[in-house]
């Protein structure tokens, strides 16, 4: 998985851009670290990471270097700002005692610093030092009746240690030891030189993506700065991350190519929604303009199958995208493109780079091997083919099922 990248045209940010940041929810929600790349302008890759995130109703707290406050106190600025903050403190408070949020309420109002010590110690949960000293600071301004807003930034900064963004990944995890993921705001961070993706501050932002893989965050890089350091920088788990998580931004392009006629008929067959359409000239240009580069955007290919297969309905609701099995391959859950649970068929998108570099063909066999072992199916398909000859593709998968269907019968 971590060969991906994915192309995007900016033409119509609320519906086929949206399809491709969701794919990338979809791995952090199946817990896949990952780190949104979004090469551009800061303000296009602003202006397309806020529309989504608002989308999914989230917050975000944007930054860049030449900004005056730390990306820490920015990031507590959008969390002390949102206004389910306070009920989600009490609710947590309420489920550890078994009480309503009323009861607990009254519990805490009006509470000396002594009781409401009595109070944390006496709760029968385990959290660290750090979401110690966070949970102290909240009981204290329920105590108060203190309203949490932004004005408190400075001081939560103070007690957590979050001046600078040294410890930010050890606060945002303390954050969601007492709070649901759902309320922590996402990350835009504007990298301005190739420089920064190997500071300390990526580091940390990986941390996060490790620890927490459900918060959404993303770097804005130019192009070049990326292709510099992708070109500078030695190979690591880090620069990984960023080339799985790389979008391109082109906001000047248009998607006015015409699609092969076979995919072309498949979409018109099962009346595909315009969002499809881009969908696929997107990939399809995206293949043109690549031809067997090594970079080929097989998750771009893998979503618009997925979509497809949703199309038609004698696949719709029968696969699961980037799904994770229950046994290993190598040192983490084997995970496959498409897979058809009830069935047992697996389908895998391959770029063309797979035959010319022989580890990745060796990869592949193992992993067909072991997919053959617990009795999976495994059909593998060219990146390039899912737009040319789709038809084909579709023909195979049915066919697929009906020998998986009609022999377990």
């Amino acid at each position: 998985m971590l060969e991906h990248s994915v192309n995007i045209e900016q033409t119509k940010p609320q519906s086929s851009l949206q399809s491709y940041l969701d794919i990338q929810s979809h791995w952090r929600n199946q817990g896949i670290p990952t780190l949104t790349v979004l090469s551009g302008s800061f303000n296009d890759t602003q202006k397309l990471w806020c529309q989504w995130i608002q989308g999914e109703g989230r917050d975000t707290a944007i930054w860049s270097p030449s900004m005056p406050k730390s990306l820490s106190i920015s990031w507590l600025d959008k969390l002390l700002a949102a206004p389910k903050l306070r009920h989600q403190l009490l609710s947590y408070l309420a489920a550890v005692n078994e009480c309503s949020i009323e009861q607990i309420h009254f519990t805490l109002l009006s509470k000396s610093n002594y009781e409401l010590e009595i109070f944390q110690q006496q709760l029968s949960v385990e959290i660290s030092s750090q979401g110690s000293l966070l949970l102290s600071w909240f009981l204290k301004q329920i105590s108060i009746s203190r309203k949490l807003t932004s004005s408190l930034v400075s001081d939560l900064a103070l007690i957590m240690k979050l001046e600078d963004d040294q410890n930010l990944a050890q606060g945002i995890m303390a954050f969601a030891e007492l709070l649901s993921t759902d309320i922590l705001p996402g990350l835009l961070i504007e990298i301005t030189d190739d420089e920064l993706l190997l500071s300390p501050l990526i580091r940390t932002l990986v941390q996060i993506a490790e620890s927490l893989p459900s918060i959404p965050i993303a770097l804005s890089i130019t192009p070049t700065n990326f292709e510099n350091h992708c070109k500078k920088a030695p190979e690591s788990r880090i620069k990984a991350m960023l080339r799985h998580g790389m979008i391109e931004v082109h906001p000047d392009k248009s998607l006015h190519c015409t699609l092969p006629e076979e995919v072309d008929r498949v979409l018109r067959q099962y009346d595909a929604p315009a969002q499809m359409i881009d969908e696929a000239k997107s990939l399809f240009q995206l293949i043109k303009e690549k031809g067997n580069d090594y970079s080929l955007a097989r998750s771009q290919a893998e979503l618009f199958l997925f979509h497809v297969l949703e199309l038609v309905p004698e696949t719709r609701g029968v696969f699961q995208l980037n799904a994770r099995m229950p046994f290993p391959f190598g040192n983490r859950p084997m995970e496959i493109d498409l897979f058809a649970i009830s069935d047992q068929i697996a389908l895998e998108i391959d770029g063309y780079y797979h035959f010319q570099e022989p580890e990745s063909w060796r990869r592949d066999r193992r992993k067909d091997f072991i997919l053959q072992m617990h009795g999976i199916l495994v059909l593998r398909f060219l990146a390039e083919d899912v737009v040319s000859m789709l038809e084909g593709i579709l023909d195979s998968v049915h066919q697929a099922l009906q020998y998986r269907r009609g022999k377990s019968n």
